[in-house]
């Protein structure tokens, strides 16, 4: 009897690190679908020489490929991105935490390469980060 109940302490202990690793783990896969479409978006500017339309309207991320949706294949949305500020020269895309990641904070990257995450940011509809020089995607 004493047996199972460390095993079950063990399990207590371990099982909430793990699904943080697991969160983790799929925030890390997003951060890096977001730097790939990134180079999609500088890939249309160089061939467009704008981030426009040809109408003069802002490019959504169907333009490049994306379905705003990661991941792109399967039932499971785990963010759901947007491209926002979108300018002739300028872009913010933004990833917004949906099922299994719920609670786990919006992600931001923009077109300078900046990129922010705030921990817990899309709590109570909270507001994205603001990416700069000095803020990071490890949420410090």
């Amino acid at each position: 009897m004493i047996v199972v109940v460390i095993i079950g302490i063990l399990a207590s202990i371990a099982y909430p690190s793990y699904q943080e690793y697991v969160r983790r783990t799929k925030r890390i896969d997003a951060q890096a679908d977001m730097i790939e479409l990134a180079g999609r978006l500088q890939h249309y500017k160089i061939a467009n020489f704008t981030f426009l339309k040809t109408d003069g309207t802002p490019i959504a991320l169907i333009n490049v490929g994306h379905s705003g949706k990661f991941p792109q294949s399967g039932t499971d949305t785990l963010y759901n991105l947007a491209l926002s500020n979108v300018t002739a020269g300028t872009w913010t895309l933004t990833a917004t935490p949906a099922g299994a990641q719920t609670g786990d904070g919006h992600i931001v990257l923009n077109f300078r390469g900046e990129r922010c995450w705030t921990k817990g940011s899309d709590k109570n509809s909270g507001t994205a980060c603001i990416p700069s020089a000095t803020s990071n995607w490890d949420g410090r």
